[in-house]
């Protein structure tokens, strides 16, 4: 890995509530939300996520998240952390064991990234395991991350392709 290749770190919090909300809904519906965290240089470190609010809509196989309750979630906690906190990405779940981005979530996170202009994380959570990437403006698919190490901090993760050569 070299030292330009961003890392992702979740902290555990965040991976086990959202695994726990999509795992409540499995089967039924699919659930998302935002991610909220810092950006250091390159790397981001996710410290909370938004679980699926009123005004969202979801069915068995798809999700679409309201900007109604999670923007005003973002914003507080911008505001809280004096303008540190921020938007970073987007989580939802699929109905699949080992889960994969749809057409739909690839166009979805591409306007997403280009509309923020920054690099944004996103996760979808399966049955038995979660797909996470990152995306970059103007690139049209985003580099799939995996499970690197764990710390107190959380779970890190690395590009895949970088991984490899380490």
């Amino acid at each position: 890995m070299t030292d330009s290749s961003p890392v992702i770190l979740i902290a555990h919090d965040v991976l086990e509530r959202i695994t726990a909300d999509a795992a409540s809904f499995a089967g039924r519906k699919e659930r998302g939300g935002i991610l909220i965290g810092l950006r250091r240089g390159p790397h981001i470190e996710i410290r909370d996520a938004t679980l699926p609010m009123r005004w969202d809509f979801s069915t068995f196989i798809s999700f679409r998240r309201s900007p109604r309750g999670h923007q005003s979630v973002a914003l507080r906690r911008w505001r809280e952390s004096s303008h540190t906190l921020d938007w970073v990405g987007e989580w939802h779940s699929h109905p699949e064991k080992h889960p994969r981005p749809s057409s739909i979530d690839l166009r979805s996170w591409r306007a997403a990234v280009e509309g923020r202009g920054a690099p944004m994380v996103f996760v979808i959570v399966g049955y038995a395991a979660k797909w996470v990437s990152l995306a970059i403006p103007g690139s049209l698919r985003p580099i799939e991350y995996r499970q690197s190490e764990t710390s107190s901090a959380g779970i890190a993760f690395v590009d895949m392709s970088q991984a490899a050569k380490s």
